[in-house]
């Protein structure tokens, strides 16, 4: 498993506590390259979050069949929506290696929120799920924990404590 991320601290996490095969550093790597290095056979399955430029990196060293998950674009969030590429960029990845591509939100599983609540306890209290937060202190320090959150500063959840 490779993580992207977007501090040293947070790749050393993610290497170190979590038990990644490799991760990179956006911010200072080259993520074709790295990829490359730590992938050398290509991506099977990727789970994307972030959308922009990184999933573009990542769809073009996709394997024939592989598959991908899509739950977020927080890359482009903040941006005009209609300045954004559109998907021909994405295209031919998709169509020469003939790759799967879903987008997924919680709201789907609704009908199982609680069960995915007690599997989640039961296997952090096994020690199978690690997490973190970054907790901010103060309603008035809302916005200020948002706009942090969208800029990458946070580890893990992004949580306002009132």
């Amino acid at each position: 498993m490779i993580g992207i991320a977007g501090s040293d601290d947070k790749v050393a996490w993610l290497k170190d506590e979590l038990k990644f095969d490799g991760a990179i550093n956006y911010k200072t790597q080259n993520i074709s390259a790295e990829l490359k290095k730590l992938a050398p056979k290509g991506v099977d399955c990727y789970f994307d979050n972030v959308g922009g430029e990184i999933s573009s990196q990542v769809l073009y060293q996709m394997n024939q069949y592989g598959r991908i998950s899509v739950c977020g674009a927080i890359s482009v969030y903040n941006d005009d929506m209609s300045n954004l590429a559109k998907a021909p960029v994405i295209q031919t990845a998709m169509v020469m290696n003939q790759l799967k591509m879903e987008g997924f939100i919680v709201l789907r599983w609704l009908d199982r929120y609680t069960e995915g609540i007690q599997q989640n306890l039961q296997w952090i209290k096994e020690g199978k799920l690690k997490f973190r937060e970054t907790v901010t202190e103060g309603f008035t320090k809302m916005p200020e924990a948002f706009i942090g959150m969208l800029r990458g500063e946070n580890t893990g959840k992004a949580v306002v404590k009132v």
